[in-house]
């Protein structure tokens, strides 16, 4: 969309905003929008929330398809999500998924036919970096927890809310962030995290020689110390040891442990070695990142 600069006084020059997206976001004379510069490209956006909501007919035929609808439509950036049914068993399930999934949204309406979830306490999108930090430190958290796998399983659930967030403000395009890069980031984010968690819980159903993959995971937890500091200091001498070390860890120390291992040790290695994969890989969106500065 183009527009064409119109001198206003002596050194002012203004532009038309489209009717299209002043009616979409509600704005009249006298409202505040943000303008972000970056480089060459501003990015012009709403300091007013759309009122968005949705009707949505949950049937026996979908109902098994639940979780994936309610986390579909929170990432599109509905502020109110109306479901009519008449299964009943189904309100403990939307229950444990608002809880465990999507941040700032309540039961707020709840009769025998109809439940409605609304945004009531949602972060505002300032707080995305600072939620992404804490994603990269509750991953930190989890490979510490070897034995405590409900824990692992709740820092995953915590985890799993901050990154949908992440995602529904990316669709708003509220954040001024490149959007796919920061989107791929989030979802080898999400990787890493339940790679950990199947993981442990592998281990703790499974007779398992731990004590052989004590010095991979040693080397594993450096690894992810190097993607945090790569991600916070937005430098890329970290990236560079990672992408060097793939070789000695990935290509290297984890087939030898393959090689030489069988049945449950064997199972353990391989999911050391996917975490060592997806750190490495999970580097090339945070490169773009970085030049994107």
């Amino acid at each position: 969309m183009k527009r064409r600069l119109v001198k206003q006084g002596a050194a002012t020059l203004m532009i038309s905003l489209p009717s299209k997206w002043i009616q979409a976001n509600n704005l009249g004379k006298g409202d505040e929008v943000n303008l972000e510069e970056k480089n060459n490209v501003l990015t012009l956006s709403s300091s007013l929330k759309e009122n968005k909501e949705i009707v949505i007919n949950i049937t026996k035929e979908n109902s098994h398809d639940l979780k994936n609808i309610l986390t579909h439509l929170y990432r599109k950036g509905y502020q109110k999500i109306i479901l009519q049914s008449e299964f009943k068993p189904l309100t403990k399930e939307i229950r444990n998924i608002t809880n465990n999934l999507l941040l700032g949204f309540e039961i707020t309406e709840h009769n025998t036919k109809e439940l409605v979830l609304e945004n009531i306490s949602e972060p505002v999108e300032q707080k995305y970096e600072i939620l992404q930090k804490k994603i990269i430190n509750t991953i930190k958290v989890t490979k510490n927890n070897l034995s405590n796998l409900s824990e692992i399983e709740e820092l995953r659930n915590n985890n799993d809310k901050y990154i949908l967030f992440c995602r529904r403000i990316l669709i708003q395009g509220k954040t001024g962030r490149n959007q796919i890069t920061n989107w791929e980031f989030l979802t080898f984010l999400t990787h890493i995290q339940h790679t950990y968690y199947y993981l442990y819980e592998y281990l703790t159903k499974n007779k398992v020689n731990t004590k052989r993959l004590i010095p991979l995971l040693n080397e594993l937890n450096n690894y992810l110390l190097l993607l945090e500091d790569s991600f916070i200091k937005k430098d890329l001498t970290s990236i560079h040891k990672i992408n060097k070390l793939k070789h000695k860890f990935q290509f290297g120390e984890c087939i030898v442990s393959l090689e030489s291992s069988k049945g449950s040790d064997a199972v353990a290695f391989s999911y050391i070695r996917e975490l060592f994969r997806l750190i490495q890989i999970s580097t090339s969106p945070l490169i773009l990142e970085i030049f994107d500065q």
